[in-house]
């Protein structure tokens, strides 16, 4: 049989760095500190240069946005490490979290920019991480019109992230579109940012936006899924790679719902 379990997926907390300013004078805290700069200038006496107060604040800024980025990229690095069960790379750079070799297979038809979809995204996960590897899913890309540019840009994106870091990064990335969208249309901001703000690339992003990459396969997704009579999302169509059969199951569901219905089609 097939176990189900699911609970909540706690982000860690950041840490902050505090910065106290009073009558001029700056206090740094485990950080650095400094009084004076000292110079000498061809062999004349000794001169002592003293940093203005804006320079002191751009300098703390400055520390203050590396320990955040430090602080962002080990938070997303522990979030991959929540995805051990998606393979770096898999077949036909597909992709798809759990066993590969899994009886079955829950393809899930979806967009990032549907708040169903961003509500069942936990439940997904859940199944497939205690279904002992019976169970494997794959998400396919289904942007709905009404909810572009946002939503087709985001599918790409999360398509450039599987091609520069491979499919495991891509979910855990797919992971925080869901979790930082807006939804209905509205999006994450901008996608170089946004795949900064994971410790990514920006740059490699941003060049992968401008190009025609993925867009192939996205439209491909949405022609699948719309042959097999989907119209809104989210939609799953589970194989059965043991019996050849598949079954089509529209809508948001519980994880308890999704439990029951895979352990129909398996025969339990």
């Amino acid at each position: 049989m097939v176990k189900i379990y699911s609970g909540p997926f706690v982000m860690p907390k950041l840490s902050q760095v505090a910065l106290f300013a009073a009558f001029g004078v700056l206090s740094l805290s485990h950080a650095y500190q400094f009084s004076e700069i000292k110079a000498l200038k061809q062999g004349q006496s000794q001169v002592t240069q003293t940093l203005t107060s804006n320079e002191v604040v751009s300098i703390v800024d400055q520390r203050l946005d590396l320990a955040e980025q430090r602080q962002v990229k080990k938070a997303f690095q522990t979030l991959i490490g929540e995805y051990e069960l998606a393979s770096p790379q898999t077949p036909e750079d597909r992709l798809v979290y759990g066993n590969l070799n899994a009886r079955l297979t829950m393809q899930e038809f979806s967009d990032i920019e549907c708040p169903f979809c961003r509500k069942m995204h936990g439940g997904l996960k859940s199944v497939v991480d205690n279904s002992r590897g019976v169970v494997n899913w794959e998400f396919k890309h289904f942007p709905l019109s009404g909810h572009n540019p946002a939503a087709a840009m985001q599918a790409k994106a999360v398509e450039c992230v599987r091609e520069s870091y491979g499919n495991q990064v891509a979910w855990a990335a797919l992971d925080q579109f869901f979790e930082k969208t807006r939804s209905n249309g509205q999006g994450v901001g901008d996608l170089p940012t946004f795949a900064r703000s994971m410790g990514l690339s920006g740059k490699a992003m941003e060049l992968c936006l401008d190009s025609d990459a993925h867009e192939d396969r996205i439209s491909a997704d949405y022609r699948e899924g719309s042959k097999l009579g989907i119209t809104g999302t989210p939609a799953l169509r589970v194989l059965d790679h043991k019996t050849g059969r598949d079954y089509l199951i529209k809508g948001y569901k519980t994880p308890e719902q999704l439990a029951q219905a895979l352990q129909q089609i398996l025969g339990y």
